[in-house]
């Protein structure tokens, strides 16, 4: 694995011509931010500094060249099996004099702080493995005053734990940082030009490295196929339990066919129009593990409909195959299930709906009117609370040759889910509307599960917990309201990412979703809870959580027509070739800060 930033100065431009770097650095957010840094700083920062006797000041504005964090695989001595190890390289480039003065202050802080070292010497250059007490870098010892979490509890401070071992030194005008003194020999014999093969020359590296990672002022690769060989492998030597884990693994990636994925890549373009994100997962057509082929979407036409308001925030659409996606996934789940609990559900299935109808076939019912096409489209809350933003009104269409039916199919759905909860129905503009609300149930956040509504119409299921945007698709043939298609930029955003047939498109209106985010979080502190809908365990993730919360005084940012300037709207697709699966993403550049 390896995320690189070919020239750090072209990196650090990118990240500086970004919207939401210019939201940070502007006047009206420096009362949020000031607080927030110095809670940040005197709660992580400093502590960190203390116990690893370093200063990450004196080593600002040192990257001047290439700067690449890597995993690889090495080969210790007097071991059978490999192992990875982590390694950070910086160029100083013109500043190695200055790398050189604060690599040999920070060594001797730690030096005379009483810390253990131990020089040595890589390829005939000067390096120092510093001796890491667990208990330097324990939760407890960084965060004090953190709950949740005891330092009995602290996995990394338990005694007899190893400690670690980091190696740093300075190859020319190269910082070397790393656990592995053996990655640290590899990258110094490709720096003397030895005959280790350089990862630009890997085949699989370079099918990513041309089309797409090239020009990327930063990206992350992974060799995804190493990683799964590893997971999949038990090594020499292992116990029981290890190989047993190792050969579990192994069936669960066999099933849902990811140790055919060779590679994964993240990658970025900018430009003064705007950012393209890329994800890429390289894996042949004729090898398209099922799990993908269960998500994979036919090139049809994925842009928004004209029923679909100009004031929707969020949208999706998806041609879906469905029958097939259920074929695909029915036989992957029989692969990974053990057969009693198959039984239990094609049980479940043969009986849902007899107790009415004892001719029903919930399976066939659903596979005859399911179609190829899935939509989701998402309003702005008229926000008050927390939990207006958790209960955005979404409505969700899914495409079928006979609606009727397919309704029929998810009420006895519905009853198996809810318990039986019956479901009325009433008249709306000459159709049906469906309800089920079940009595004092409650969602997984916590809060109180809403009534489900769906009705037959126009092609499509719709389903919604919110009953106004289910009753406003339902007028739709008759409204005369603006239409998301209409906006104005999204046709051309939608070419930078392949256009509006891929079979995935998605929208996100970041301009008008932010507004009640921000209203609503400026009104008041914000716990945990308030997130969530319910009080999490006292745990170190959770306490983290609500340290972040506390540092991040909401109630100091400026009113949203302040930062309104910074937000505008992005799109998505994804699309499936004969080399793997695209997901892109573009940021248009808002239009209060084009140059």
């Amino acid at each position: 694995m390896v995320v690189t930033a070919p020239d750090w100065a072209k990196a650090k431009l990118f990240w500086a011509s970004s919207p939401y770097t210019k939201l940070w650095q502007d006047p009206s957010l420096r009362p949020f931010e000031d607080k927030f840094l110095d809670k940040f700083t005197n709660s992580v920062i400093k502590p960190i500094e203390q116990n690893l006797g370093i200063k990450f000041s004196d080593y600002a504005g040192l990257a001047q060249g290439q700067v690449t964090f890597a995993v690889m695989e090495v080969n210790p001595k007097n071991q059978s099996d490999s192992h990875v190890g982590a390694i950070l390289i910086m160029d100083a480039k013109d500043h190695s004099d200055q790398l050189k003065t604060s690599l040999s202050q920070a060594i001797k802080k730690w030096s005379d702080a009483g810390k253990p070292i131990k020089p040595q010497k890589i390829r005939d250059k000067d390096f120092t493995t510093l001796i890491v007490s667990r208990d330097d870098i324990s939760l407890k010892k960084i965060f004090p005053n953190l709950k949740g979490v005891d330092a009995a509890d602290d996995n990394d401070a338990k005694p007899g734990n190893k400690n670690m071992e980091i190696t740093v030194g300075q190859s020319d005008s190269l910082l070397l940082v790393s656990d592995s003194t053996e990655a640290i020999e590899k990258v110094l014999s490709r720096q003397a030009g030895g005959a280790i093969p350089p990862l630009l020359e890997s085949p699989t590296f370079q099918a990513d490295y041309g089309p797409r990672l090239r020009e990327s002022p930063i990206y992350l690769w992974v060799s995804a196929k190493t990683i799964v060989d590893m997971l999949t492998k038990a090594p020499a030597g292992a116990d029981d339990q290890a190989t047993a884990t190792a050969a579990r693994m192994d069936m669960i990636f066999s099933a849902i066919g990811l140790a055919n994925i060779t590679s994964a890549s993240l990658s970025y373009q900018g430009s003064p129009e705007g950012t393209l994100a890329q994800l890429f997962l390289t894996v042949p057509e004729e090898k398209r593990p099922p799990l993908l082929k269960i998500i994979a979407a036919d090139p049809k036409d994925s842009g928004p409909p004209s029923f679909v308001p100009a004031d929707a925030v969020k949208f999706l659409r998806w041609r879906l195959n469905m029958v097939r996606s259920w074929n695909t996934l029915s036989a992957m789940l029989t692969d990974l299930i053990p057969p009693a609990v198959m039984a239990q559900i094609t049980a479940v299935f043969k009986m849902a709906g007899k107790d009415k109808d004892e001719h029903f076939d919930l399976k066939s019912e659903l596979l005859n009117n399911l179609g190829d096409d899935i939509i989701s489209y998402e309003k702005a809350p008229k926000a008050v609370k927390l939990s207006d933003l958790r209960s955005a009104p979404t409505l969700y269409l899914i495409g079928s040759p006979n609606p009727e039916k397919l309704a029929g199919a998810f009420k006895v759905i519905l009853s198996i889910a809810m318990q039986g909860v019956p479901v009325t129905d009433r008249e709306f503009l000459g159709r049906k509307i469906y309800t089920a609300t079940p009595p004092a149930a409650a969602t997984p956040m916590g809060s109180p599960f809403s009534s489900i509504s769906f009705s037959p119409s126009g092609g499509y299921l719709a389903i919604s917990t919110d009953p106004g945007i289910l009753e406003e698709y339902l007028r739709s043939s008759d409204s005369t309201t603006k239409s998301l298609q209409d906006m104005p930029g999204l046709a051309e955003a939608a070419q930078k990412v392949g256009g509006l047939s891929t079979g995935l498109f998605g929208m996100e209106n970041e301009n008008q979703s932010m507004r009640p985010i921000i209203d609503v979080f400026r009104k008041h502190p914000i716990s945990t809870q308030d997130l969530f809908g319910v009080p999490l365990p006292p745990t170190p993730m959770t306490e983290a959580m609500e340290s972040f919360l506390q540092w991040a005084d909401f109630t100091l940012l400026p009113p949203y027509e302040t930062v309104s300037k910074y937000f505008y709207f992005s799109v998505y697709s994804g699309s499936f070739s004969s080399d793997g699966f695209s997901l892109k993403m573009y940021m248009p550049t808002p239009p209060q800060l084009r140059q």
